[in-house]
């Protein structure tokens, strides 16, 4: 079977880059972008002991694991050299167009603090390269294509700058790689993601399940946790304080720093479940209580109902990359629609695993939902935030209680319950 033109890819992922630079120079500041900032210049003035436990802050209390904190402390660093750097040109060569340095001032802690979830979307263009020109070569430029540039993506990572697409890339590549039996570099990146964001601990059962179907490798599993583990434990050291060695400064930090900031809301802006009952209404907790049981307790028993078959179709099933990525898209799915205080970016895993699953053999999935699903996402991020704001779209949405809102959370609710009805009626092998 012919593969394709290596270069065919490479092109490809420079035109991506390239929409993605246009987009990151010509667009303004979404306000989550202020946090990022923020985050990264109080670390490397604070210094890692101090950071987490600073009182003042220009936005909000940093919530993210330290893998983040230093990613926006190095993007701050990098950010500072290359300003200076283009500084010195401009005072060392007269030719030096010296009309520019106002607007690069004014913007280059923005540009750096999404360049690397660009470069993360690039990475997960090239990885959905590889695992369709495996199976149909003449399509695999047109898989990665779809990703690329897919407007939902594009908008996560070069105009909101979230972090999304690089937990994505590490969660992913990792249980790919696990499943390609090259362990150690699979468990430690699967593992890694949780040091950027928790949100992907939603993929732990399909990760111990993968590596239950793989335990005559069990030996294989030792050496990448060990060296995971003695990579945070290294680390951790310089935030370490007080008493607390490392490790105790681990669990401080995710029970005491993250979890608990994390919010409580019954809905967070995502079109889901709790958007089509009660549309958005941020003085909703999800601890209020309907009948003997908050929502947070009735949101968590629907999607462990909704899981289990997920998991046991799973472990009967033969392990395939069809079977394997198909119950990520579900469990990423469901919890998107069944958990309370879901954001609308926590949509965004389903993207990188359904554009492979269109292009497996025998496929279960088509692009029509792909389109469907992405044009329904894309509202879903531009609604409440209104960035850019375009007056007519805004109206339309929030009209009647975002009414046209509600309707959309209803068609990804019953796109989620088809999808799990199609797969759970599939054949095991």
């Amino acid at each position: 079977m012919a593969k394709t033109h290596p270069f065919k890819i490479i092109y490809l992922l420079l035109i991506g880059l390239a929409v993605r630079l246009v987009f990151m120079f010509i667009s303004q500041w979404h306000p989550d972008l202020n946090n990022h900032i923020d985050w990264g210049i109080r670390f490397l003035d604070l210094g890692p002991q101090k950071f987490y436990e600073n009182i003042f802050w220009g936005v909000s209390w940093p919530n993210q694991p330290l893998g983040t904190m230093l990613l926006f402390a190095l993007m701050a660093l990098t950010k500072n050299v290359a300003f200076n750097f283009i500084e010195f040109l401009n005072q060392t060569f007269p030719f030096f167009p010296s009309f520019i340095i106002p607007f690069i001032e004014s913007n280059i802690q923005v540009w750096s603090v999404k360049l690397p979830f660009i470069l993360a979307d690039l990475g997960l263009g090239f990885f959905i390269y590889k695992i369709v020109n495996e199976f149909k070569p003449k399509a695999a430029i047109f898989a990665s294509a779809l990703f690329l540039f897919n407007p939902v993506l594009i908008y996560n990572s070069t105009i909101w700058g979230q972090t999304d697409s690089l937990i994505n890339l590490l969660a992913i590549s990792g249980i790919y790689l696990i499943f390609k039996r090259k362990y150690l570099f699979g468990i430690f990146l699967f593992l890694s993601c949780f040091l950027f964001k928790l949100s992907l601990i939603i993929y732990i059962p399909i990760f111990i399940l993968l590596l239950v179907k793989k335990i005559k490798d069990w030996k294989k599993f030792i050496l990448p946790i060990v060296l995971f583990f003695v990579f945070i434990y290294i680390l951790a050291i310089p935030f370490a304080f007080g008493d607390k060695n490392p490790i105790q400064w681990l669990y401080y930090m995710y029970t005491n720093r993250i979890l608990v900031r994390q919010g409580s809301m019954l809905n967070g802006n995502a079109f889901n479940l709790w958007f089509l009952l009660f549309g958005i209404d941020f003085s909703k907790s999800e601890f209020i209580k309907f009948g003997s049981l908050t929502y947070q307790t009735w949101s968590r028993i629907l999607l462990i109902f909704y899981l289990i078959p997920v998991c046991f179709k799973f472990i009967k099933s033969k392990l395939t990359l069809t079977s394997l990525f198909t119950s990520l898209l579900l469990t990423a799915f469901g919890t998107f629609i069944f958990l309370t205080n879901m954001h609308e970016r926590y949509l965004y895993p389903i993207f990188p695993v359904l554009t492979v699953l269109i292009f497996l053999p025998n496929p279960k999935f088509t692009l029509k939902s792909l389109i469907i699903l992405s044009i329904i996402h894309f509202i879903n991020l531009y609604n409440l935030w209104f960035y850019p704001l375009i007056t007519p779209i805004k109206n339309i949405l929030i009209f009647s209680n975002f009414a046209i809102c509600r309707v959309f959370s209803l068609i990804l609710i019953l796109i989620c319950l088809n999808y799990l009805v199609r797969y759970l009626k599939s054949e095991n092998t």
